[in-house]
C-alpha cells in the first residue's frame, strides 16, 4: 500500500439508485511506484472522506485510530487525512454481539474477550505485510448522495508495517471485502442495501480503474468461470500449475491459488518461484538485457537505455499462465509480460512475482495480486460460489449498470 493525495473526494456513484443497483467506486492508484489501488470511504458524524486500499483477501475493514484510551501506536505518519477518532459510545461493540462473533469465525486470531473489558470486541489481524490490532468500532458512512448505514469496522490503534517497506502508505487503512459475514459486501447486502453479493474490479495497466459491487452488467467477451473453494476463507478457484511459454515448469506440482487485491505482487512457493527464475534467466542468455540490482525488487534487469515503460522491453519474455483444475474441469489464466513486469524508477525491468517460501502461509499457495489482475475485470461471485475474469482495458470501460449476466456453471 501506498498512495498520493487526489483532488476527488470519492463520492460512491449509484446507478441506479435503489437495492438492487450496482454501487461504483472510482479507484485511485498503480501498481509501482504507489503499490496499491484505492476507494474513498466517508465515515462518521459529521463524514469525513478516508482513503482504503481495496482488499479481497481480508474481512475486516479498519482506519488508522486515534484510541480514547490507547492512542495510535506506530501508526502511520503520512496518512492522508487526520487519524479516525471515535466516541466512547461508537467502540460499545460488545463480546457477546453477534457480529464479534463472526469476526472470531472469520479471523480465527482474533483474542478472546477477556472478563475485564467485555463491552469492546478486539481484533488481531495478521497480514503478509504488516498487521493491525484494534476494537471494532459502529460509526455511519455514506452509501450515496441520500442514504447512509451503521457499518461495523476496526479502530486500529497499533499497527506494524513490515521492516523492508522504505516508506509507510500513504491510506488510512484497509476495505476488507473478503468472503466473511464481516466483510463490507456481507454487511451491505445483510442492510438490505444491495440485493446480491457480487463484486467486480478492473485495475487498469495505466493506473486507477473502478470497484463494482451489487448488480452489473459485465464487459464485452468471454468470461472465463470458476467455481470458488467453499472449503476456504480466500477467493480460490483451486489448485494450479504455472506454464511458461505454454510449457509446465518440470517438478512443480499444483498449489492452491488465490485472488487478493490487497497484494501489490504475485507470489508463488519455491519451487515454483525458482524454476521460474531459470526459465526466465535461459530466455535472457542471448538477450542484451543483463542483470541488476534494483532496490525496488530482487530480480530486475537493465538494456541498453532505461525503459520507460513495460512496452519498451515486453517482447524479450515469454508468456506464462495458470492451469486450473477444479469440479467443472479445467481453465486458464493467461498472463503476458506487462502481467508480471514493472518498469522502476531506474528504468529497469523488474519480475514482479515474489518467492513466498519464507511465509508460512504464503509457501503453499499461488497467490495472485494487482500486478497479474492488471487489465482483467475480476468477478468474485458470491451467490453462486464462482470466480470469473475477462480481459478489458479498464481506463476505458463504460460504465456497468443494471444486471449482472452470463452463464452458469
Amino acid at each position: 500500500m501506498a498512495a498520493m493525495w487526489c483532488p476527488i473526494i470519492g463520492l460512491l456513484l449509484l446507478l441506479p439508485l435503489g437495492p438492487s443497483s450496482a454501487i461504483k467506486f472510482p479507484l485511485i492508484g498503480n501498481i509501482y511506484p504507489d503499490g496499491h489501488f484505492y476507494a474513498t470511504l466517508q465515515i462518521g458524524k459529521p463524514l469525513k472522506p478516508y482513503f482504503l486500499d481495496i482488499d479481497t483477501g481480508s474481512n475486516l475493514t479498519w482506519l488508522e485510530c486515534k484510541h480514547p484510551d490507547h492512542g495510535c501506536n506506530g501508526c502511520n505518519q503520512r496518512t492522508p487525512h487526520p487519524y479516525y477518532k471515535p466516541a466512547a459510545h461508537n467502540l460499545m461493540v460488545r463480546c457477546e454481539s453477534w457480529i464479534c462473533a463472526q469476526l472470531r469465525k472469520d479471523q480465527p486470531g482474533s483474542p478472546p474477550c477477556p472478563n475485564s473489558d467485555p463491552h469492546r470486541c478486539h481484533y488481531d489481524i495478521q497480514y503478509v505485510s504488516g498487521r493491525s490490532k484494534g476494537d471494532l468500532a459502529n460509526d455511519m458512512i455514506f452509501i450515496n448522495r441520500r442514504d447512509d448505514m451503521n457499518y461495523v469496522f476496526g479502530c486500529g490503534y497499533e499497527q506494524e508495517e513490515p521492516l523492508e517497506q522504505p516508506s509507510p502508505p500513504a491510506v488510512d487503512g484497509i476495505l476488507g471485502l473478503g468472503r466473511g459475514s464481516v466483510g463490507f459486501v456481507a454487511q451491505l447486502k445483510a442492510q438490505e442495501k444491495i440485493v446480491r453479493n457480487v463484486i467486480g474490479h478492473c485495475l487498469s495497466i495505466h493506473g486507477n480503474g473502478n470497484l463494482y459491487i451489487g448488480d452489473f452488467r459485465l464487459p464485452p467477451g468471454d468470461v472465463t468461470w470458476a467455481p470458488m473453494s467453499t472449503s476456504l476463507p480466500y477467493y480460490s478457484p483451486g489448485p494450479a500449475t504455472l506454464l511458461f511459454d505454454e510449457q509446465p515448469i518440470r517438478g512443480s506440482p499444483a498449489f492452491t491459488t488465490v485472488f487478493d487485491s490487497g497484494a501489490t505482487y504475485t507470489y508463488m512457493p519455491g519451487q515454483i518461484y525458482n524454476g521460474l527464475v531459470s526459465k526466465v534467466q535461459d530466455t535472457l542468455h542471448k538477450s542484451s538485457l543483463k542483470e541488476v540490482k534494483d532496490r525496488a525488487l530482487p530480480q530486475c534487469w537493465k538494456g541498453k537505455m532505461p525503459f520507460r515503460s513495460v512496452d519498451d522491453v515486453k517482447n524479450e519474455f515469454k508468456p506464462l499462465s495458470l492451469k486450473l483444475t477444479h469440479a467443472r474441469g479445467t481453465s486458464s489464466l493467461d498472463i503476458p509480460p506487462e502481467n508480471y513486469l514493472i518498469v522502476t524508477k531506474d528504468g529497469n525491468a523488474c519480475l514482479a512475482i515474489l518467492d513466498g517460501s519464507s511465509d508460512r502461509v504464503l509457501r503453499h499457495l499461488i497467490l495472485i495480486g494487482d500486478v497479474t489482475m492488471q487489465d482483467l475485470f475480476v468477478i468474485y461471485d458470491n451467490e453462486v460460489n464462482r470466480l470469473g475474469w475477462v480481459r478489458a482495458q479498464c481506463d476505458r470501460m463504460q460504465d456497468l449498470e443494471s444486471v449482472i449476466i452470463g452463464s452458469r456453471l
